[in-house]
């Protein structure tokens, strides 16, 4: 058999230490190992993570209307990728079988079931608007392998460094989308998502020694940061007609929405919350934070959280034998 895709399973749950009405948050994600995976060429066609997780936030100054993440991996070795990046908007209060979500200054949001099937549930992927593809668990390495973001036309204001730290980054749209031939592998256009492909080809899991195990790591890295609400997001919560100002939709979109202050609402892009406040990192862009600057800031901003989960793949390649049995019939007469 040429090769047998793995699949693993990602989950775990965030949790929050409080202390004083002081807000410090951390997430841990687990990852358990693969199955070992055997045949008679030592080859993986794919590994795939489907992630749950759980972040709550508690007595922030700032209230929460959207958690952005970002999903790295990093394939025996061969350097971090990111392979999806999506900010929900979590304006409301959901709780169903498949997303808990709630927004203010203390809330959540949690993924119950695998990452795929709670992204499968937005009406966006059956609006009739196309492509209306479906999610699939996020590819990690493929025989496809990692795309190569040098050849894309990028969008106004975008290129390949800021895509690829997240600084510019345009609509999801833009990029080759899974649904189509050679796509990025987990960039989804319906629900503007995902944007990037697979970390690796699987040439640093395939096992070329016959008769043999080989066990390759693979590290998955887990960045959440959690934003303000803006203007373009509460425009779908609250009618904004008849308004001029900035000032005046706030005003109305504070009245209406009870997790709301005017103070906790940007105009613009979302900021990540609690900016350069109470001992937290004062990032120079609040609203553009380098992917690499988050990481390094998170035990100093209780705005982001960041984790890394490691698993095992290993690969038997199964031993060579040949043979030949049958019967000449001979005879002499």
């Amino acid at each position: 058999m040429g090769g047998i895709g793995v699949a693993t399973a990602v989950g775990g749950a965030g949790l929050l230490a409080f202390s004083g009405g002081v807000a410090a948050a951390q997430v841990s994600i687990t990852a358990a190992n693969t199955a070992l995976v055997s045949n008679d060429r030592g080859d993986i066609s794919q590994v795939t993570a489907d992630p749950e997780f759980h972040v709550h936030w508690q007595n922030l100054d700032d209230a929460v209307g959207k958690v952005f993440f970002l999903v790295e991996a990093n394939v025996g070795g061969t350097g971090w990728q990111p392979i999806f990046r999506a900010t929900p908007w979590i304006g409301q209060e959901v709780n169903n079988a498949y997303i808990r979500q709630v927004p203010g200054t203390t809330g959540m949001y949690r993924v119950k079931v695998p990452l795929s099937q709670a992204l499968n549930q937005d009406p966006r992927f059956s609006d009739g608007d196309g492509p209306d593809a479906s999610a699939s668990p996020l590819v990690i390495a493929d025989e496809q392998g990692k795309p190569d973001y040098s050849t894309l036309s990028f969008p106004g204001g975008v290129d390949e460094s800021s895509f690829l730290d997240g600084t510019s980054i345009g609509s999801a749209s833009a990029y080759p989308g899974a649904h189509q031939e050679g796509g990025h592998q987990n960039n989804y256009h319906d629900i503007d998502a995902g944007y990037y492909g697979a970390a690796a080809d699987t040439s640093a899991l395939d096992n070329p020694n016959d008769g043999s195990d080989q066990t390759t790591v693979v590290q998955l890295r887990y960045t959440f940061e959690l934003q303000r609400p803006n203007l373009g997001q509460l425009k779908y919560l609250v009618d904004f007609t008849g308004l001029s100002t900035d000032e005046e939709k706030k005003q109305k979109a504070a009245d209406e929405l009870d997790w709301l202050e005017v103070s906790d609402i940007d105009a613009g892009n979302s900021k990540i919350v609690m900016n350069g406040e109470d001992g937290n990192t004062n990032f120079g862009n609040p609203s553009g934070i380098p992917y690499n600057s988050l990481i390094a800031n998170a035990d100093d901003h209780v705005g982001v959280l960041s984790t890394v989960a490691s698993f095992n793949v290993k690969v038997r390649n199964e031993g060579s034998d040949s043979g030949v049995t049958g019967s000449s019939n001979t005879n002499a007469s």
